[in-house]
This record gives C-alpha cells, sequence and structure tokens, in this order.
C-alpha cells in the first residue's frame, strides 16, 4: 500500500514517497462551479483581442480592419473578421434632463452590469504588499464603482470569497476576510537559493549554478580543501557540490512551478465562471507577480479562454516601486553578494512578466512602479471603452506555441495591446476536453452513485496551523482494476476529481478540483501493482458544520470510467 505526502492546504501536491513529481503527481485548486455549457461548432480561427490607446493612455475610436496588421511567426495573416466593441459607463447619465421648452423623452434603457472580478493573488504575495493592495482596495469602493458595477471576491488559494454583489459593504468585508497565506519557496542558508535562484538552476543557468555551489562547498566544506591561489580563475567545484545543488533546486523548482500552475488555473476558473455573466466582463487581479517561465502554453490557455469569455484582465503589481534588499546565506563571497544583488533585481522585473502579458494580451491595463494603489485600483478597474476584436486562421494546427504581433498600419504615434500568441491545438482534443470537463460539472449536482472508476474518498476534520476548520480528503485507488496505457515507454492515466460539500439545504459552500497524474516506469508500476493501493490526500478549508459531500471522478477523460458518491461528513 502506497500513501501520497500530505500537504494541508491549497495549493497542493501528492507525490508518492518512491516516485518522482515525474511520474505521480496530484494538482489540485478550490473547485468553482461552472455554468451549464452551450456544445457549439468552433471554428479554427484565432480570436486577437486589441486595444489602441494614444500618448495620454486613451483609447482610439474610429478604425477600421485596414488599420492593422497581423503577424504569426513573423508571417503576415489575413484578418478573416473584425468587429468594435464600445463599453460605456453607467457613471454617465442615460438621459440627460429635459430643458425648457423641451419635450422629455423616455429615459434610454439601463446598461449591462458590469462584472468585475476582484483577485487578490494570495498565493504569490508577500503579507506587506497584500495589506497594501486590500486597503487600497477598500478605498476604491467609496467611489470607484458606478450604480451598475458587480463585484465578486476571489483569491487564487480559495476561489471565490464573495458572489457578484453592488453591496459595497459586503464586498469591503469579503476582502477583510483575506488572509496571507506564507507559500515562499526557498532553501535553507547554505546554501541559500530563492525563488528565482532555483528557477535559474533548474533551467541550466551555469552561472548561477557555479555561485551556488561554490556556497554550497564554503558552508558545508563538501569537496575537502584544495589550495586556493591569490588572483587568477577561481578553483572548479566538485561534483558532490554541483550535483547536491542541481537536485536541490530541481526539488523546489518543482513546487515553484506547482505554485505557479495553480495560479494559472485559480485565473482560469473565474474566466470560466464569469463566461455566462450577461454584460461587460473586467477581472482585476491584485498581484505580486509570479515566476511564468516554462509555461508559456498555460499562460496561453488563460488568455484564449478570456478572449473568448470577453474578460479584460487588467493588473496591479502590489509591490509597488520596490527597491531591491536582498539576503545572503552562508559561504557567500564578493562575487556570490554581487549575483545576489542583480538577482533579486531581475527576479522581481520578470515575475512581473505574467501580470504584463495578461494585461496586454486581453486589452487591459498594467499598473506597476506606483506605490499609489490607490490610484492604479482606479486606472485598472475602468473597462476601455472601446476595442477590437481581430480574427486570423493558422495554417495548420501543430500543437506548438505561435508568437503573434499586432501593429498599426497608418504610422501614427499610437500603441496597441493584444495577446502575444496562442497555441495552436486541434479544436478536436480541446473540445474533447471541455466535454469531459463539463460531465463532471454536471455530475457534481446530482445525487446518483457510479461505481465504474475505481476510486473511493474518505473525509476527516483537521485543524490548520492557523486554526482554520480543514476538510481533508483521502482518494484510494484499486491500482489493479485501474486502466493503465502505454505511451512512450510509460503506464500513463489520469483521474479528474471534484469533491464538493452542500449544506442542509443544498446550498454549495465549498469544494475542491484535483488531477492525478501518473506516468509509471515499468518497475515503480510493477511495484505500486503488487501493493494493490494507492492513497493521495489533500485538504480544503471548509467552515465548521455538517454536510453532504458529494464526489465526483473520472478515468481517462471523456469516454473513461466515471464514480460518484454521497457521504454525510462533518466538521466540527
Amino acid at each position: 500500500m502506497m500513501r501520497a505526502l500530505v500537504l494541508a492546504s491549497l495549493p497542493l501536491l501528492a507525490v508518492a514517497q518512491s516516485l518522482s513529481p515525474q511520474e505521480a503527481s496530484l494538482r489540485a485548486a478550490p473547485y468553482i462551479p461552472k455554468p451549464a455549457l452551450t456544445i457549439r461548432a468552433e471554428t479554427n480561427l484565432v480570436d486577437i483581442g486589441v486595444v489602441v490607446r494614444d500618448s495620454r493612455g486613451h483609447t482610439v475610436a474610429g478604425l477600421t480592419k485596414a488599420d492593422f496588421e497581423v503577424r504569426d511567426e513573423g508571417k503576415r495573416r489575413d484578418i478573416a473578421s473584425f468587429t468594435v466593441e464600445k463599453f460605456v459607463s453607467s457613471s454617465v447619465s442615460s438621459a440627460s434632463a429635459p430643458t425648457a421648452g423641451t419635450t422629455p423623452t423616455a429615459p434610454a434603457a439601463a446598461p449591462p452590469p458590469r462584472w468585475m472580478a476582484m483577485v487578490f493573488d494570495d498565493l504569490s504575495t508577500p503579507f506587506d504588499n497584500l495589506y497594501n493592495a486590500k486597503a487600497a482596495a477598500k478605498r476604491f469602493l467609496k467611489d470607484g464603482l458606478a450604480p451598475n458595477d458587480r463585484v465578486g471576491i476571489f483569491t487564487t488559494a480559495s476561489g471565490q470569497v464573495l458572489p457578484f454583489t453592488g453591496d459595497a459593504g459586503k464586498i469591503a468585508a469579503a476582502i477583510d476576510s483575506i488572509k496571507f497565506r506564507d507559500h515562499q519557496v526557498r532553501s535553507s542558508s547554505c546554501p541559500l537559493l530563492t525563488e528565482y535562484d532555483s528557477y535559474r538552476i533548474a533551467n541550466q543557468d551555469a552561472e548561477a549554478l557555479a555561485i551556488k555551489a561554490q556556497e554550497y562547498d564554503n558552508c558545508a566544506h563538501v569537496c575537502g580543501a584544495p589550495a586556493r591561489r591569490r588572483g587568477g580563475p577561481a578553483p572548479s567545484v566538485c561534483d558532490n557540490a554541483v550535483q547536491y545543488v542541481q537536485g536541490l533546486a530541481r526539488g523546489l523548482f518543482e513546487q515553484i512551478r506547482l505554485n505557479s500552475l495553480n495560479g494559472y488555473r485559480a485565473l482560469e476558473d473565474i474566466v470560466n465562471f464569469m463566461s455566462h455573466l450577461q454584460g461587460t466582463r473586467v477581472m482585476l487581479l491584485a498581484s505580486s507577480g509570479f515566476i511564468s517561465g516554462t509555461l508559456e502554453m498555460d499562460e496561453d490557455r488563460v488568455v484564449e479562454k478570456a478572449l473568448r469569455a470577453n474578460v479584460v484582465i487588467n493588473s496591479l503589481d502590489a509591490k509597488g516601486l520596490y527597491t531591491t534588499v536582498f539576503d545572503v546565506g552562508q559561504g557567500a563571497g564578493p562575487r556570490s553578494i554581487a549575483y545576489q544583488q542583480t538577482s533579486t533585481s531581475r527576479g522581481k522585473s520578470e515575475s512581473n512578466d505574467v501580470l504584463a502579458d495578461l494585461a496586454s494580451a486581453t486589452g487591459g491595463l498594467f499598473f506597476h512602479n506606483n506605490n499609489d494603489l490607490d490610484l492604479g485600483f482606479h486606472e485598472v478597474g475602468m473597462q476601455p471603452e472601446v476595442s477590437y476584436l481581430l480574427a486570423v486562421a493558422p495554417d495548420k494546427l501543430d500543437g506548438k506555441y505561435h508568437k503573434l504581433k499586432v501593429s498599426l498600419t497608418d504610422g501614427r504615434h499610437l500603441s496597441a495591446t493584444a495577446r502575444k500568441g496562442y497555441v495552436a491545438s486541434p479544436e478536436k482534443s480541446a473540445q474533447a476536453d471541455s466535454v469531459a470537463q463539463r460531465k463532471l460539472d454536471a455530475e457534481v449536482f446530482t445525487t446518483s452513485e457510479l461505481t465504474e472508476a475505481p476510486v473511493t474518498v474518505s473525509a476527516r476534520a483537521e485543524k490548520a496551523s492557523d486554526g482554520r476548520q480543514l476538510g481533508c480528503l483521502t482518494f484510494h485507488l484499486d491500482v489493479a482494476k485501474a486502466q493503465f496505457h502505454q505511451q512512450e515507454g510509460a503506464h500513463v492515466q489520469q483521474y479528474r476529481m471534484i469533491a464538493a460539500f452542500f449544506s442542509k439545504d443544498g446550498s454549495y459552500v465549498a469544494g475542491v478540483e484535483s488531477v492525478l497524474d501518473f506516468a509509471l516506469q515499468e518497475a515503480n508500476y510493477q511495484q505500486i501493482l503488487k501493493t494493490g493501493l494507492f492513497h493521495a490526500d489533500l485538504c480544503v478549508p471548509v467552515p465548521a458544520g455538517n454536510y453532504r459531500m458529494r464526489t465526483v471522478v473520472s478515468e481517462g477523460g471523456e469516454k473513461g470510467r466515471y464514480s460518484s458518491g454521497n457521504q454525510a461528513v462533518g466538521f466540527q
């Protein structure tokens, strides 16, 4: 019997103790109920939302299809479709008061609501940055909302905190309820590896590896004591130090990568949640940024869905105008200090890339390098008055990431913000994935029971270190009954799992959605086959009380096997 490691809060990673993260991993995020989706025929066109601004930052109207040029991997593409989208703030009176001697006219119809998802990235934002962002957001509520605005509060760690509402008091209370969660990933001081250090070393940065290996030798003395010469090149570090630092960096980077994946997953879920809302949709993301290198396809997935759902993402760098403050660990010498100073500055700058890309790719604004977060919330809280939606057809669906460049043809001093690229994925696979997700979502809100997939779920109550009530789940996989298939020499299978908690009156309270991936090498496959059961544990914050827990599991996607069940659970 094999049991996965337990982590008591989201984001989550569960990996069997004798398996690498590449062979068995569990990624999870808060479950946000999805709206019913309509199956429709899709084309292979790539949607490109574009916002054009002048030198003062004002949006520019009156442009036509001929004013734009689109290049895909440097090759010019014909614009297959072109539409203009306009937004008029409801703060502007819908009907002017009649003057003397004029005939009053019927008031215009009320404008549709503007849905604003205010998202606080508590996975990646330090305490002081999160505190300042929350305070500025509450001040924004006093005069930054129009009568037809509806605001929902979300975090990347916990999902929805408050459903969309126009009640400023409830919105402020929900913002107050957001707590700091320390998810910082770094090593001890011998050697000290920050998140950015780990990212660089895990992605073959020779300079960072050499410096950190030397620090490790200086503080742990793993290479003996070779004679040091004055002047000339520094002696090379032994393989033991290099291999240790490489392994340490890879392990840390796997945690960092999964943390970033959970951030993307949360944003994607929020976009899905907003897709059925009638009216203007905007996401306001407050974050200190996170490492997004190597995750370009995941970022593009969020952008793709945001464009299809007409969700503009405005982002705000909660760091403000930061100064470079850096730590050094044991064994650090002059070379280490110089490196760490530069690395810290680069790391903070590169962590902003995701915020800038999400904003520019969806036609939003990115507020950064400014400590006036009040101004920031007012700027990013506003929807562009005019935007343009272009569509182009790719040459072929090769599954690769394609770089896009949108420019203006008339040479005027205007700036156009648009998505940076797309993944040319075959439509059938994307459609199959969405169909499988729809089937899971539909099962969550029924009470029928299925016993096809070889997975059962048990629950127990635990307390987090900060006193929060946790509902901890164990997914039990009967390995002998699992249907693995061969792929590139590995035994591969995927399980999608949702656990949702409902109150006595049937209202949804909380939930967790997870994906358990296997890519087992032959020896480890045979080993877990002998053990019979594989267990994966995770926990989700749940208010104390008694609930009906609804669990749904799929094996292998749309055409695979499903299991679902109900059980009474209590958390006190």
